[in-house]
């Protein structure tokens, strides 16, 4: 029985940009920033009624 090994390829790392701009919305509150605009209020949310 012979096995064919697969070579192993080293992850690469892809940099787009600073952290701290790229996640410059994200954080706890009152506000989202995922799909909708950020600053968008909690209360401003529509949902489809589809989970």
């Amino acid at each position: 029985m012979t096995f064919n090994k697969k070579s192993y390829t080293q992850p690469q790392l892809t940099v787009y940009g600073e952290v701290e701009v790229l996640t410059k919305g994200v954080g706890k509150g009152e506000s989202l920033d995922k799909d909708f605009p950020i600053g968008t209020p909690k209360g401003d949310l529509t949902f489809s009624g589809t989970f």
